[in-house]
């Protein structure tokens, strides 16, 4: 027989969820200068509660990493499957490979140009350029598996090995074209004339997003040095 969990169990699991939420947004603004009175303000928790659940700032910087993870993990798992499936069955089904990887791409922009996301990418994005042991923790259970489902996937539709450097390197550079609408956000903004991303826009990108993809996926598909599809 189940039992509800304890009211108290459950306030407790609110008060440090309210505070990574508050810590990601004030990380993401500040990075380690964010100040644990600020956090705690933001969260409406006492300043002692951050040493309660979680023993000191530095504890639930990396504590928030770990939520970010999941947060992506969390939204990807019905992509992983599917992608899992089809490496697993060493697939050559090209229309299925190219499905899972434009679905996957339509999601991680809608994800990348919702508002709601802007402190997550945030603070990835000071991991990044500055890191610290938080970045392992996101490298790890965000970043590497994505990188290498794409690189499978793709190499499943082109016939290269997922491991050669090239492959990682176009993979990168198809995810970077992504994450770009989120880091040179105000770019293309200004440049389309718009005042902000509605779903609308949205669905444009997602249309130059799997463009890209198929550009990819049908260049990298040609021999090497054969350029006897090209007209004159």
């Amino acid at each position: 027989m189940s039992h509800a969990a304890a009211p108290s169990t459950l306030r407790g699991e609110q008060a440090k969820n309210q505070l990574i939420q508050a810590a990601i947004e004030q990380f993401g603004e500040h990075g380690m200068r964010a100040t644990t009175r600020d956090i705690a303000a933001q969260a409406g928790q006492n300043i002692a509660a951050i040493a309660y659940y979680f023993g000191s700032k530095e504890a639930l910087y990396l504590a928030s990493a770990h939520w970010i993870g999941d947060f992506f993990n969390q939204h990807f798992q019905q992509h992983v499957a599917e992608a899992q499936a089809l490496i697993a069955a060493h697939s050559q089904d090209k229309t299925a490979i190219r499905r899972v990887i434009h679905s996957a791409c339509c999601l991680m922009t809608k994800l990348l140009t919702n508002d709601d996301t802007l402190h997550m990418s945030k603070f990835v994005s000071r991991e990044q350029l500055t890191p610290t042991d938080a970045y392992y923790i996101i490298h790890q259970h965000m970043i590497a598996p994505m990188h290498e489902h794409f690189s499978r996937l793709i190499a499943g539709y082109t016939g290269r090995d997922s491991d050669d450097t090239e492959t990682i390197l176009h993979v990168h550079g198809l995810v970077g074209g992504i994450v770009g609408f989120r880091l040179a956000r105000e770019t293309v903004l200004m440049r389309c004339g718009w005042s902000e991303f509605n779903d609308a826009r949205t669905q444009l990108i997602e249309k130059v997003i799997t463009q890209q993809v198929d550009f990819i996926l049908q260049g990298l598909s040609i021999p090497r040095g054969d350029v006897n599809h090209e007209k004159s």
